[in-house]
């Protein structure tokens, strides 16, 4: 059944955007307050020449000013060449292969296109009311994710790329966020939790990492019908309304949803919809 739609035409474009009063970013040394090991969850230490993290016998190298916090069973394939497509025995190695895979296509609409930019302002409109210390897992371009956010915020990005950009972010993944538990006041889905093959254990971290009554935000298209994988490259969820709905209310209470229309199609729709951490 398909819900009410929002029908607007308001859009944005990426050079607007930025120019919009929006959240500050936090830097490395800031950020050195609230990283941890994705392993042990313990803090990490700063080694003298700033290019490496280390703790205990786990070690995390800062690439190009960004700290590369993969779990170590998966660290140096990811930094370098990738895993070998090959069958592998351990099922953590099986499922770093199969997100890598999907990580090779292209993943983002054109900035020039009309749907990107009304994604955009929709985005940014239903941001504007939660503020304070913010998460934007799989940020991609953390310039147009910081300006989504308001002046009363701080936003810090994380994604699973590595790149040759200096803009800081922290490379790693939303299965094992390498940050204190309790610490954000906002986590931020923006259209990236259907390319994340265990988006349970994604929503469980990042309601582990929000502190109680902080608000997890989650953006994606919604299907009903014609949602076959099949011919998806790089999506491992075609999602619809009642799974999202049902992994985020075991740990919080939704307060805002609003639907709008995606491009022409009839098969599916954007949802932008909020969720209140549970205080207890």
């Amino acid at each position: 059944m398909t819900p009410e739609l929002i029908n607007n035409n308001e859009f944005i474009t990426v050079e607007n955007l930025i120019k919009m009063p929006h959240s500050s970013k936090v830097g490395l040394q800031e950020a050195l307050d609230i990283i941890v090991s994705p392993d042990t969850r313990n803090r990490l230490e700063l080694n003298a020449e700033k290019t490496a993290l280390s703790e205990g016998g786990f070690q995390y190298p800062i690439i190009n000013g960004l700290p590369v916090l993969y779990p170590e069973s998966v660290n140096e394939a990811f930094r370098n060449s990738g895993l070998n497509f090959e069958y592998f025995k351990n099922s953590e190695l099986q499922y770093y292969l199969l997100s890598q895979i999907k990580q090779n296509g292209e993943i983002n609409a054109p900035s020039e296109s009309l749907p990107y930019q009304r994604h955009l302002y929709r985005m940014r409109e239903f941001l504007q009311e939660y503020n304070g210390l913010s998460l934007d897992i799989g940020c991609d371009d953390i310039d147009i994710g910081a300006a989504l956010l308001s002046k009363e915020s701080r936003y810090i990005g994380l994604d699973p790329f590595t790149s040759d950009s200096k803009k800081f972010k922290i490379v790693g993944v939303g299965e094992a966020l390498p940050f204190q538990s309790g610490i954000f006041d906002v986590a931020i889905f923006n259209t990236s939790l259907d390319h994340i093959l265990d988006y349970h254990t994604a929503i469980d971290e990042a309601y582990r990492v929000l502190k109680p009554g902080g608000i997890l935000v989650i953006c994606s298209l919604i299907w009903l019908n014609e949602a076959s994988l099949l011919k998806d490259m790089v999506h491992f969820h075609h999602f619809r309304d009642y799974e999202i709905k049902g992994a985020i209310s075991q740990k919080g209470t939704i307060i805002k949803q609003k639907n709008y229309p995606y491009k022409e199609d009839t098969h599916r729709y954007g949802m932008f919809i909020a969720s209140k951490k549970n205080e207890y």
